[in-house]
């Protein structure tokens, strides 16, 4: 007897709209396929971040649209989110990283993270780990450092440092335990 394989994963083409903090996905469907893979925030329209829409442009999964209605290419979009804020590239470097490996990844929610990150076939229960992204050769303050730590052992999670090195490639940190 042959093995069966359960159903293929619906293949869907997500529509988005540029704003200034992030894409506008609109379509309920869209919206739903979003939220039970853990991408952006908001239950009939999702909201991306620029890196979670930038993963998704470069599987081909999502377009994206300016103001006046043109469709932006990746390098569009990036240049236009970079002007807003500097550290998209990096953010992005780090979630398509945690992503092709299997992790959920939701933007950070303060505490001076870039992501909280769910263990593999955990989402959307509690994220075990919060990952703060450093480029290799940029400085952070011990002080800014230790606070990250203490509020990430307070909501008992385990804080880990991405440093993006010169070939834009992430090595993890862990820090587990302050004393």
């Amino acid at each position: 007897m042959e093995p069966t394989q359960g159903p293929e994963e619906e293949i869907i083409q997500l529509e988005g709209s540029f704003k200034a903090n992030g894409i506008l996905v609109h379509d309920e469907k869209q919206a739903k396929w979003l939220n039970e893979r853990g991408y952006g925030t908001g239950d009939e329209t999702v909201m991306l971040s620029v890196p979670e829409a930038l993963f998704l442009m470069e599987t081909r999964r999502l377009k994206v649209s300016a103001r006046e209605g043109r469709e932006l290419t990746f390098e569009q979009l990036l240049r236009k989110a970079t002007k807003l804020d500097r550290s998209v590239w990096h953010r992005y470097l780090i979630l398509r990283d945690l992503r092709s490996r299997g992790y959920v990844t939701r933007e950070g929610y303060g505490l001076g993270t870039d992501f909280n990150v769910y263990e593999k076939g955990t989402f959307p229960t509690e994220a075990k780990f919060l990952v703060v992204g450093l480029s290799e050769g940029s400085p952070i303050k011990f002080n800014d450092l230790i606070n990250i730590l203490k509020r990430a052992q307070s909501n008992r999670k385990m804080l880990v440092l991405a440093v993006i090195d010169r070939r834009s490639e992430v090595v993890y940190y862990s820090i587990s335990r302050l004393i």
